[in-house]
């Protein structure tokens, strides 16, 4: 019987505080699980990183003490105690480590350099991540020019040397009016829209070049030479039709005169009567 209220106290405390101590449990097991997946997993998560073929590329851990680079599984460099090591020949001059940031830069960046990369440092700042480099071609400039030129309205096209995803797009302003990843994009522009600002941009994943087009310029030799083709074109039709009414004329002309000096030549001479001679007149 002394057991009893000692056991209903427990029961009392499990009923009033149970549902926080099940509660704070879980939230425990939510930390250490996070911490978990933080220290066993991150070492296997490939950070992208994207660069153009001819620029550097800096890998943003900063390492000090001891610690290595690797290409795959191909170990490019060290850092230890200050001092920096290159394994590969062919990284010289390439590859470099800055002692006052701790940065890895690998400079001079070729088509064969894409990889998966890997910062690991055994001492100071231990760390260990891994990226995965992606190298693409620089984008060349597009170029604009006009295709077509009517009274209202005028077609344009932006063209660019095709390299790997890269993508062509219209902006009007600020908005983007039309996008394509082939090699040319057209956009015709109504009369009233000439004097809005017009940009055609050429991106992939690690580079974009743009140009600001003026609809006005660009389209402005095309209508002088659409003009002059249109007034070219009414003088090769006037003049033969001038020609053939000249002809026209000058043959009603010669037929006139020739009908005429005709009708001269048909009315019989009026020849002289001579009259008798008298007696009396001596011949």
């Amino acid at each position: 019987m002394a057991d009893l209220p000692s056991s209903r106290l427990r029961l009392y405390k499990l009923h009033v505080f149970g549902p926080y101590l099940v509660k704070m449990e879980r939230e425990a097991l939510g930390i250490i699980y996070k911490l978990v997946i933080m220290f066993t997993c991150d070492a296997d998560v490939k950070v992208p990183l994207k660069a153009v073929v001819g620029s550097s590329i800096t890998f943003p851990n900063s390492v000090k003490e001891k610690a290595f680079i690797l290409l795959g599984t191909t170990n490019l460099a060290s850092v230890s105690n200050g001092a920096f090591e290159i394994y590969e020949d062919i990284y010289t001059n390439r590859l470099h480590w800055s002692s006052s940031t701790g940065l890895f830069t690998l400079s001079h960046l070729q088509q064969n350099d894409s990889g998966v990369y890997t910062i690991d440092s055994k001492k100071g700042n231990v760390l260990k991540k891994i990226y995965e480099l992606k190298l693409y071609e620089a984008v060349s400039a597009p170029v604009v020019s006009s295709v077509n030129v009517s009274a209202d309205s005028c077609t344009v096209q932006c063209s660019v040397k095709h390299t790997e995803q890269t993508t062509l797009s219209w902006f009007r302003g600020e908005q983007p009016v039309d996008s394509s990843t082939s090699a040319v994009l057209l956009l015709t522009v109504q009369l009233q829209d000439y004097t809005s600002q017009y940009r055609c941009v050429a991106q992939n994943p690690a580079d974009n070049k743009a140009v600001i087009v003026n609809i006005t310029t660009v389209c402005e030799h095309k209508e002088t030479l659409s003009d002059t083709s249109s007034g070219s074109k009414a003088v090769y039709i006037v003049i033969p039709i001038v020609l053939t009414v000249l002809i026209i004329i000058i043959m009603a002309f010669v037929l006139y005169v020739i009908k005429k000096c005709s009708k001269k030549e048909s009315t019989p001479l009026q020849t002289e009567v001579q009259r008798p001679i008298s007696s009396n007149e001596k011949p």
